[in-house]
C-alpha cells in the first residue's frame, strides 16, 4: 500500500541519516535496503559482529563488494537495535 511504502521510504532516510552520521558511506538508494561502507572498511568483520548479536545484514565476498554490507530496511525498532549495536561495537 501507499502507507507501507512511505513508512519504508521514511525509515529507510533516518537509517542511512544515522549511519552517515557513524560515519559509513551510504549510497542512494529507491529500494528497501541500503549498500554502505564501514568507517574503516572492516565489512567482513562488522558482519560477524552483528551476526553475534543476533542481527542478519548481508555480505558479499566480492572484490567490488568486500568492504560493503547490504543492509534491509526494517522496523524503526529493529533499525534502532542495528544502530545500537555498531555504536556498542565502537564504530562511531
Amino acid at each position: 500500500t501507499r502507507a507501507t511504502v512511505e513508512r519504508i521510504r521514511r525509515s529507510r532516510e533516518r537509517l542511512a541519516a544515522a549511519l552517515a552520521t557513524l560515519g559509513f558511506r551510504v549510497w542512494p538508494s529507491e529500494a528497501n535496503f541500503l549498500l554502505v561502507r564501514p568507517p574503516a572498511g572492516n565489512a567482513a568483520q562488522l558482519y560477524r559482529d552483528l551476526k553475534a548479536e543476533g542481527i542478519l545484514v548481508r555480505y558479499f565476498a566480492q572484490p567490488a563488494l568486500a568492504d560493503k554490507l547490504r543492509i534491509t530496511v526494517g522496523t524503526d525498532i529493529q533499525n534502532d537495535r542495528l544502530l545500537a549495536a555498531i555504536t556498542g561495537l565502537g564504530l562511531q
